[in-house]
């Protein structure tokens, strides 16, 4: 895969306007020789700092990282085609084709899920099996015959398509990952199961948020716990989808200029939510308790540019209580960047080779990480630059 995209995609929207680097830097609030490294590759902006030179340029986060090819074949991307096909092209599906087992494909998407949360080869395994999870899922719901069948294969579908968003939203394909949330929202309306619907909302919210949607995601989060928390009672599972929920809000909340508002909702009712629920227990994928709030705590101080403040309650944060091996590796990328952003690059190294010790694979998949570790490169210094590019050599990053 082209290494260094970022810095370069930028120069060119800026040139294109007409902005010289110091334009673009007063206008973001940093310097002018940080925006002339990041568009020389030697330093990679921060998802803060992205979406804040995203939205000087107007344009979306997403064109400032290239947006992934559809059904690249790159040394260490992922081969999404069969993806694609399959959310497309469902409808066309032989009629004679063997009607999928309800229970079965449950069962399926429980083990898919459980490998996306905990398994350190979970990008290998999901693009195996999303394909056929999600062309199952279509079958089961155009075969339902009785009210009641129809209910289960909603179900099945919007769960699904739930764990559908979040692997496309780790490859980059934002537009698919959009499209899941919505149809995981719609088949999860059509059980009228309140916390399936809840769940539907929180996932639909994160959808907006990886696309600079941050109003609409405060507004879906804000009416599924408007809806939700009546009938949420005391059950920890449901209470996990009410705090996952919060969560949502207070990042849609910092994004959009609310910090002290988001940081509130943190330390209020988030964190009672919190205090009420066994975060040993990975309730839905979405490791809500105590230490989720604090991670989230340090990424309302990452989405706000303060590095010093992000470290201190990182510092407080104890990732052996973490269940899901996705919240683990983005508090470290978060944690990493904040190292970079103070100018520790040993430090980052640190972050950087424990997130390939708990998933080598979001090495190979994670634009932002591998631009991160060859900008390391470019400017490592000589007693450390060796573990730099030995990192780099095994995950195919150019340097």
């Amino acid at each position: 895969m082209a290494e260094i995209i970022t810095g370069r995609l930028i120069r060119l929207q800026r040139e294109r306007r007409g902005m010289s680097t110091t334009a673009l830097a007063a206008q973001t609030g940093c310097t002018t020789r940080h925006i002339e490294l990041i568009e020389q590759g030697k330093r990679t902006p921060s998802l803060p700092m992205l979406r804040e030179i995203a939205k000087v340029l107007g344009v979306r986060t997403a064109v400032l990282l290239g947006e992934v090819p559809r059904d690249s074949h790159e040394p260490g991307r992922p081969q999404i085609g069969d993806i694609e096909r399959a959310i497309f092209t469902y409808r066309t599906l032989g009629p004679d084709a063997e009607p999928p087992d309800t229970e079965q494909l449950t069962e399926r998407v429980e083990s898919a899920r459980q490998a996306w949360y905990t398994s350190p080869h979970k990008y290998s395994i999901l693009m195996r099996a999303l394909p056929g999870l999600i062309s199952d899922a279509e079958r089961l719901v155009q075969e339902a015959g009785t009210p009641g069948r129809r209910r289960d294969a909603c179900q099945a579908a919007a769960n699904t398509y739930i764990l559908a968003r979040g692997v496309l939203k780790h490859l980059g394909r934002v537009d698919l990952a959009h499209l899941a949330a919505d149809r995981a929202m719609r088949y999860a309306e059509e059980t009228d199961t309140p916390t399936l619907t809840a769940w539907a909302h929180w996932n639909l919210g994160q959808s907006c948020l990886s696309d600079d949607m941050h109003d609409v995601a405060y507004d879906v989060a804000r009416r599924g716990i408007e809806r939700f928390e009546p009938a949420a009672g005391t059950d920890t599972g449901s209470l996990a989808i009410l705090g996952g929920l919060h969560l949502m809000a207070a990042i849609a909340l910092t994004r959009a200029g609310g910090d002290q508002q988001a940081r509130d909702l943190l330390r209020g009712p988030a964190l009672r939510l919190a205090r009420r629920v066994d975060e040993r227990v990975n309730h839905y994928g979405l490791a809500f308790g105590p230490t989720n709030v604090a991670i989230h705590m340090a990424s309302i101080e990452c989405e706000t540019r303060q590095p010093e403040a992000a470290l201190r309650v990182a510092d407080e944060v104890d990732l052996t209580r973490v269940q899901s091996i996705e919240r683990r590796t983005t508090h470290l990328s978060q944690i990493a960047r904040a190292c970079e952003d103070l100018g520790d690059d040993a430090a980052s190294l640190v972050y950087l080779t424990r997130i390939e010790r708990e998933c080598p694979e979001e090495l190979d998949h994670k634009i932002l990480l591998r631009q991160m570790v060859q900008a390391l490169a470019l400017r490592a210094r000589p007693s450390w630059a060796p573990e730099v590019r030995y990192l780099a050599d095994r995950h195919s990053i150019l340097v």
